[in-house]
């Protein structure tokens, strides 16, 4: 079941960062943010890879990462 709260800061924060970077976000909504908007040069400029990434966001975002990016294209 997705938490609503999680979800929507989730959707708050790629949509800032869609819209003006990266610099207001934590480490864990940048990684976030890299992922739902497909931008691996983000994960690399933190020294991340994709499932350093995954782990670090853990299951609960990983699984709101998907409707976080088909809402945002919406």
């Amino acid at each position: 079941m997705r938490n609503d709260i999680e979800y929507r800061h989730l959707l708050e924060k790629c949509r800032d960062a869609r819209d003006g970077g990266l610099n207001a976000l934590s480490t864990g909504e940048r990684i976030v943010a890299a992922l739902v908007l497909n931008r691996p040069e983000w994960l690399a400029q933190l020294g991340c890879t994709m499932a350093e990434a995954v782990d670090r966001i853990g299951l609960i975002r990983c699984s709101m990462l998907l409707q976080v990016q088909r809402d945002l294209a919406d």
